[in-house]
């Protein structure tokens, strides 16, 4: 469905690619979360943040790996997070908000 989530992330060798397949599925997860009818705006950043969250336990593995989640990585998960957004039809949501709750 979405395979070119984190693509920059998987060609960049400073991101470990078994790290940045996790980050996928943990988005894959948000993607069927907000697939569901009706929600509000609350119910989907609400899922984002669950998801953010499940992110930020990671970052001790990408610095045990002589990585980071840094401010490009940042900028990959929220893009990739408002493409599955936008196919399930949200457009008017902050993409800075979806990752408000990031520690990296």
């Amino acid at each position: 469905m979405f395979t070119d989530l984190l693509l920059p992330m998987f060609d960049d060798d400073y991101y470990p690619d078994i790290l940045v397949a996790e980050i996928k599925q943990s988005i894959e997860q948000f993607a069927k979360k907000v697939a569901k009818p009706n929600l509000s705006e609350a119910d989907i950043y609400h899922f984002a943040h669950e998801t953010v969250s499940v992110i930020n336990k990671m970052k001790p593995q990408f610095e045990d790996l002589d990585s980071s989640l840094d401010d490009t990585a940042a900028d990959y998960i929220a893009e990739a997070m408002m493409m599955v957004l936008q196919d399930a039809g949200y457009f008017e949501l902050e993409m800075e908000e979806l990752v408000s709750n990031r520690e990296w």
